[in-house]
């Protein structure tokens, strides 16, 4: 311990001037993280919760589902709820996904294969020539998906009569058998 005031100065100034340093660091921290997450559109978000591993919940009018993302690119997002129900969720419809519970174990790769948009996916749909269920305004559809034209679907329901749906207007699509 020095007796000069001049080291006492100095080690004053030292802390104050690193102190500066800390707080601009945390306010860079901080607007850079703030900057991220204003960039992410709901595709980036579902590839994180896909990486991730966490459980979601899907909720849109007419559709409510909890289970894990499988796939995400893109405007698509699968979701695996119980059972082995699979979703494929059109990620440009108004729709809200709610993280519930975060894993512990970890998340996976984004398949390389998968859909690269869900008007990818519905054309692949489409030439597997799927019964489907439709979730698009609030009302479900389910028939043998016929058609994916430039902005809707055709559907053959089950009474062998055509439904034309908007694009914009689904929210998201099942395939299953024994419709």
């Amino acid at each position: 311990m020095s007796d000069d005031p001049l080291d006492e100065l100095g080690q004053e100034l030292r802390q104050k001037v690193a102190g500066e340093f800390r707080r601009t660091a945390e306010e860079d921290e901080f607007a850079a993280r703030k900057i991220h997450l204003r960039s992410r559109d709901l595709g980036a978000i579902a590839h994180e919760v896909l990486s991730r591993g966490d459980q979601v919940e899907v909720i849109a009018e007419g559709l409510r589902m909890r289970g894990s993302v499988v796939h995400a690119k893109g405007t698509v997002a699968t979701i695996e709820g119980p059972a082995g129900t699979r979703l494929d969720v059109n990620l440009a419809a108004p729709l809200i996904i709610h993280v519930v519970d975060h894993s512990t174990a970890g998340g996976r790769s984004r398949d390389p294969f998968g859909s690269d948009s869900f008007l990818a996916r519905l054309r692949e749909l489409e030439i597997d020539e799927a019964r489907v269920r439709i979730i698009a305004n609030g009302e479900v559809v389910i028939g043998r998906l016929e058609a994916v034209g430039t902005d809707h679907v055709m559907v053959i329901g089950n009474d062998q009569l055509p439904w034309y749906i908007s694009l914009h207007a689904i929210v998201a699509v099942e395939q299953r058998e024994g419709w």
